[in-house]
């Protein structure tokens, strides 16, 4: 009866741990949930807060709103180059999307909708990539950003601060998300 009544407790013994293991499990998935939305919340405030501090500086800085259009025209140069029509692709994607949206394309041609919309997608990116990778793009956007960074701390002293905080959390948040989707997977 004792062996009985000690295998027995140890099965249950086995169940609480199997049920406490459980639990604190949930309780642990739960708070990296819950500090997963903490820091994207800060990560969107950091995100509004750098992006009206820009939008100050670039209305009060002329050259920088100058310098942004000549790094544009630099990029879709380069991607004409690279054999891509920017605007023109850009539009026609957009005109596949408010098609599909609209129920307006017929069943059958849905497919080479979307695989259009794919493949124009794919060499705008492509090409986008391409010219991103030139020194002389490269220089400029580099330019711009350092240009861009003197002027909103100005507006704001702790934007580096700042900047590097939004770092911080976009990568944190990237791990944290690949970590919740990798446990999720088994």
């Amino acid at each position: 009866m004792t062996m009985l009544n000690s295998r027995a407790g140890r099965m249950v013994s086995v169940a609480a741990l199997g049920l406490l293991f459980a639990l604190s499990s949930q309780s642990f998935a739960q708070d990296t949930t819950d500090s997963l939305q903490s820091k994207r919340q800060e990560l969107r405030e950091l995100q509004q807060t750098l992006s009206e501090i820009r939008q100050t500086a670039m209305e009060d800085h002329p050259e920088l709103q100058r310098q942004q259009d000549t790094l544009q025209t630099q990029v879709m140069s380069r991607m004409r180059d690279e054999g891509v029509e920017p605007r023109k692709s850009i539009r026609r994607l957009q005109d596949i999307t408010r098609e599909l949206r609209s129920g307006e394309a017929a069943e059958e041609d849905q497919a080479a909708l979307m695989q259009e919309y794919q493949e124009t997608r794919e060499s705008v990116l492509a090409a986008r990539r391409e010219a991103l990778d030139d020194d002389g793009v490269r220089d400029a956007q580099e330019a711009l950003q350092s240009d861009l960074v003197d002027a909103m701390t100005e507006q704001d002293p702790a934007v580096p601060e700042m900047i590097e905080r939004f770092e911080t959390l976009r990568e944190d948040v990237a791990g944290s998300q690949s970590s919740l989707d990798m446990g999720t997977q088994r």
